[in-house]
């Protein structure tokens, strides 16, 4: 059998025998003391017992109402501990967010993001997973983080992306390096040099990759590494040409050397927030991608 009983009505029952007076329940609850009584006796009609024995100056429970109220006291209070939390992470007073993140967006886009996101929501709990770019497109497939920020370099149907900012790929070289007498960079000029390539995964080097011509004759040494400040200081000591994102270069030491932009279409991005059509962002996720939308907005 279904009872149609509602929470208003027990939570009236519970605050009659808290206060031993339907005066005060009705005050405590917010309402009249006849809607009150109203609510009491819709209550006993649905249980089909009385639940209190009532004079003109006192109320007692009876024996089906001390049965009530010790089976339904932990229950309730239960379920109004969980619409508390719930109503804590939709206000995002509490919440935790997993996000993936390019190194370049790691360098500049979300540390200021991340500190207002702690002075409005200090409750909130971040991890932030620094990865390459593919391997974030597989960590967001597979649930290991809720958003990434990244870059989708062909639409897929199973992910969404808010473009936040525009990017491109540069040549970093020591000052003086035959690459400032050229008048236009384009990805082919730089294969005869020694380059210092991001590794494997990262867009960086997919793109190289994609759009120079491999010819072994024509080749420089290739130096593979994991983090843009291992290039930049190799790149000082004269090794190479480093291939980076414009978006970390503010972040990183760059006194004393040069950069210039690649003019190819190809070594053109845009960095945004990535997530998967078919999840809905948590509202700590929410929270955090309005501070990295605001943040976009001021690079």
């Amino acid at each position: 059998m279904i009872y149609n009983i509602k929470y208003r009505s027990l939570k009236a029952f519970l605050l009659a025998v808290e206060t031993s007076s339907f005066t005060h329940a009705a005050d405590r609850l917010g309402v009249t003391q006849p809607s009150f009584t109203a609510l009491i006796q819709d209550l006993e009609r649905i249980l089909g017992l009385k639940l209190f024995e009532r004079t003109t100056r006192s109320i007692a429970l009876t024996a089906a109402g001390k049965d009530l109220r010790d089976r339904i006291a932990r229950p309730i209070s239960d379920l109004e501990e969980a619409y508390r939390s719930m109503s804590d992470l939709a206000e995002v007073r509490r919440g935790a967010v997993v996000v993936g993140a390019l190194p370049s967006t790691s360098l500049t886009l979300v540390p200021p993001a991340l500190g207002r996101l702690g002075q409005r929501y200090p409750a909130v709990q971040v991890r932030v997973v620094e990865a390459h770019n593919d391997e974030l497109i597989t960590m967001l497939r597979t649930n290991q983080v809720e958003f990434a920020l990244a870059t989708l370099l062909a639409e897929t149907p199973d992910l969404d992306f808010i473009p936040l900012m525009a990017d491109a790929f540069f040549a970093v070289y020591p000052e003086g390096h035959a690459l400032a007498c050229q008048r236009d960079l384009h990805w082919q000029d730089l294969v005869p040099h020694d380059l210092i390539l991001l590794s494997h995964g990262s867009s960086a080097r997919m793109q190289f990759d994609r759009s120079v011509k491999q010819d072994e004759t024509k080749q420089g040494l290739r130096y593979d590494v994991t983090h843009m400040i291992t290039a930049i200081l190799l790149v000082r000591q004269g090794l190479g040409v480093a291939i980076l994102p414009q978006l970390a270069l503010s972040g990183l030491p760059m006194e004393g050397l040069a950069y210039r932009p690649i003019v190819d279409a190809s070594a053109k991005r845009r960095s945004g927030i990535i997530h998967r059509r078919d999840r809905h962002l948590s509202p700590a996720a929410e929270a955090f991608t309005a501070e990295l939308k605001a943040q976009a907005q001021l690079q």
